[in-house]
């Protein structure tokens, strides 16, 4: 049993059972990385920081990232991840039923990014996509509604998370030093199709509104309503209230949903195989590691090699774990995303 004692006022809602009339499992993953590597003493250099790559290193644990460079572009990234992903399933384009799109910010809002992309792939089919805004903790939000469409109908939904932030961050004269170094650019695709056996055990997501304005991008409708212009360098980056908010609430939500997910399957964390969660810094995995008592082998950063890149976070390391074989076909997982303390959520499932 995993004890913990909430601190916040609010009341997190029951876990519910997947009632699903429809097995779905993963059948794939696929990656789409810029080519450049922004290591910290690239970015020292670049805004003439007064800093040194072991400091940064020290403080958030990470040595470099990717950037896009000016000959790719958001819809290359997702191209790749897409193509990739559909490769190893030998599923085509046309036969996906549906295509959602989770991010913190895109090239453009409408049409969608998940419909932009069918354009990039040429595909000769109108497939229904849309986009979700959640930030980190997007990609399990879009896991747990592609479950829900393939258990109504659907056979193939494609998934994908990730983006580009730093095409901003790179126009910009002087970015801020609490999130320059923090950022990395990359996008991942997840194919769901229907199996004859029971995957998913349990999913949970929530959202606590009272750390609403701890994290965020002011850019949207409060902008304009103030007659901010696009004169302000910053006002497309993320801006940090908190970091400790962001941290401490990790922690707090990874034991809650850990809780949640094993009990709703009658199981205990000596059943999981492996961890995986965002890691929006080295500190924050380790703590979450640390605060379920699991052996760190059975789970894995990247942030050191590709930085916070938002909602890909979690199915990076997914992809990675598979690709080197640590995580095999049966293997129990619990999977976790938070978006910056606002919105958390996971999912247990055998891959």
């Amino acid at each position: 049993m995993i004890r913990n004692t909430y601190s916040s006022d609010i009341s997190f809602p029951d876990i519910k059972p997947l009632r699903i009339n429809k097995y779905a499992r993963i059948m794939s993953t696929g990656v789409g990385v810029p080519k450049k590597v922004m290591t910290n003493q690239d970015i020292i250099d670049k805004y003439n920081y007064v800093a040194t790559d072991r400091a940064v290193q020290f403080s958030i644990g990470i040595k470099e990232r990717r950037w896009v460079s000016e000959d790719e572009t958001f819809e290359d990234l997702m191209a790749e991840a897409i193509t990739q992903c559909l490769e190893r399933a030998n599923v085509s384009i046309e036969e996906v039923d549906r295509i959602i799109y989770t991010k913190l910010i895109s090239a453009q809002n409408v049409p969608a990014s998940a419909v932009t992309v069918l354009k990039k792939l040429g595909a000769k089919k109108g497939i229904p996509g849309f986009d979700v805004t959640c930030a980190c903790s997007g990609f399990v939000h879009v896991m747990d509604m592609a479950l829900k469409y393939i258990a109504t109908g659907d056979d193939y939904v494609l998934i994908l998370g990730g983006g580009v932030s730093s095409t901003r961050t790179q126009q910009c004269k002087n970015p801020s030093t609490k999130t320059v170094f923090l950022f990395g650019d990359g996008i991942v695709a997840m194919l769901l199709g229907p199996s004859d056996t029971k995957h998913f055990l349990s999913s949970y997501i929530f959202t606590n509104h009272k750390l609403y304005d701890n994290a965020f991008i002011p850019c949207g409708t409060t902008m304009v309503a103030k007659g901010f212009c696009d004169t302000e360098d910053d006002i497309l980056t993320m801006k940090i209230v908190d970091g400790k908010v962001i941290l401490d609430s990790a922690v707090e939500y990874t034991k809650m949903i850990a809780e949640k997910l094993l009990s709703m399957a009658g199981m205990t964390l000596d059943d999981v195989d492996y961890f995986i969660t965002s890691d929006q810094s080295t500190r924050i995995w380790e703590a979450q590691v640390k605060a379920l008592g699991i052996p760190f082998e059975k789970s894995l950063s990247l942030f050191e090699r590709y930085g916070n890149t938002v909602a890909a976070m979690s199915p990076l390391i997914l992809n990675e774990l598979i690709m080197t074989n640590k995580i095999k076909r049966g293997d129990l997982v619990m999977m976790l995303a938070h978006g910056a303390g606002a919105s958390s959520g996971g999912l247990l499932f055998r891959f």
